[in-house]
């Protein structure tokens, strides 16, 4: 008989949850304002093994409380501690038999944690659950019934990750059959990489807001760790070589950068974790924005001088360029006037990438773009500046993302064949291709 049937069965079978997210919000509300249970230190809780090894080999209980023997169980079926063989034996034949819930809790605490697929001792321990069903504290029989492939300890958490990845919400979808921590250790991380394993490559909407839906579940904590490092990545990996629609660009950029931060300033640890590639398609990605931001600055900077009009076809070349996933990187660096209007740009439109430059100090009327194009660094600029192409490494090329830039130490000589004007005919634009071929 399965335990379903089991519970079942019992005239006191517990009623399913009214709205179990109202429940886990206020649990979660309570474990805020008093904590949740503290775990034993582990000198004391080696200390408890010891006493319990005692006891059990001189069958003298006088010095072990149930309490004490409950965190013990706890800490042994989550694996963080390790007992005698025939301490083990003791635990598994007496827990069969219990009647006692403060026991059979701590197995249910620590058989989530310690879940183990096709493991010999999460499979014994499956089996005293089902066994001392009608034992159970009632709030695990609910757990079990409404998740019954817990207790599937070769297929469970593939069938989990599977029905997960069917979901439009799956941390909603996870809470509404009852598990209060989707994003917990053990079973929970095996269901995770199952469930990451079965969604589909992620190159449209609907399966994208899926993704960051688990890993950026609203009104709960985002996903820590490896677990959510590999969604990231997996989630940028259709786009190393080719450029996504817009749309879906700036979906995964603005959330990303949102809860994980720029890769270039923010959260290295998490972008150096999610790998060169995810952290270089990003950077591509915030080239894109950046360049927007300059064009838009610089236009409106330059919109009453004789070189205005040259904006739009200048921001036709430079974004049809990006277009094409030629530009890997971009920093823009403003003189005054234009650093007054990028802040003005950030606090009426509420995008911080117009706040995101640096000064131009020794030609304080002069703006720059600096681009990497592949092993160039390219260099845009207003009033009358010349394009300039340098070799990246070059000691006289600048570097992205300095807070200020002396324009006088790199501009190149009048002549220079590395320095082009931008003439009215537009040739220009054919010797930047030529150059970054």
């Amino acid at each position: 008989m399965s335990l379903i049937d089991r519970l079942a069965r019992l005239p006191s079978a517990p009623p399913s949850p009214v709205s179990p997210e109202r429940l886990v919000k206020t649990a979660e509300r309570i474990r805020q304002r008093f904590g949740d249970r503290q775990p034993v230190k582990p000198q004391a809780l080696d200390a408890l093994v010891e006493r319990l090894t005692q006891a059990i080999r001189r069958w003298d209980w006088s010095r072990l409380t149930e309490g004490e023997i409950a965190q013990v169980v706890r800490a042994w079926a989550s694996r963080l501690v390790r007992v005698a063989s025939d301490v083990e034996q003791f635990l598994l034949r007496e827990l069969g038999r219990s009647t006692r819930r403060s026991l059979l809790g701590a197995v249910c605490d620590g058989y989530f944690v310690g879940w183990v697929t096709r493991d010999a001792r999460t499979a014994e321990l499956a089996r005293i659950i089902q066994d001392r069903a009608a034992w159970l504290p009632r709030s695990w029989q609910l757990v079990f019934r409404t998740i019954p492939e817990s207790l599937d300890t070769n297929e469970g958490a593939v069938r989990l990750g599977r029905w997960l990845a069917m979901q439009a919400d799956p941390y909603r979808a996870a809470i509404e059959r009852g598990i209060v921590a989707p994003h917990g250790p053990g079973f929970m991380t095996e269901v995770h990489d199952n469930w990451l394993a079965a969604v589909p490559e992620p190159k449209d909407e609907t399966t994208i807001r899926r993704m960051l839906a688990w890993i950026h579940p609203a009104d709960a904590p985002k996903l820590e760790g490896d677990r959510a490092t590999r969604v990231v990545a997996r989630l940028l990996r259709p786009w190393a070589n080719t450029m996504p629609p817009k749309p879906l660009r700036m979906l995964l950029l603005n959330e990303l950068i949102r809860h994980r931060g720029d890769p270039r300033r923010e959260n290295g640890h998490f972008w150096a974790q999610v790998g060169e590639d995810g952290k270089r398609t990003m950077l591509r990605w915030l080239a894109g924005q950046r360049m927007e931001a300059f064009l838009d600055v610089v236009s409106r900077s330059e919109e009453k001088l004789e070189a205005g009009d040259q904006w739009p076809a200048r921001r036709r070349f430079w974004m049809g360029l990006y277009e094409e996933g030629r530009i890997d990187e971009a920093w823009p660096s403003y003189g005054t006037d234009a650093q007054a209007i990028a802040d003005q740009l950030a606090r009426t439109t509420g995008d911080i990438t117009y706040s995101a430059y640096g000064q131009q100090l020794s030609r304080k009327n002069t703006s720059l773009l600096i681009m990497r194009v592949g092993p160039h660094i390219v260099v845009e600029g207003s009033h009358n500046f010349r394009v300039h192409l340098f070799r990246q490494g070059s000691t006289t090329a600048p570097r992205l993302y300095e807070r200020q830039y002396d324009l006088d130490g790199f501009i190149l000589p009048q002549g220079h064949q590395d320095a082009r004007m931008h003439d009215a005919a537009g040739n220009w634009m054919n010797w930047v291709r030529e150059k970054i071929r």
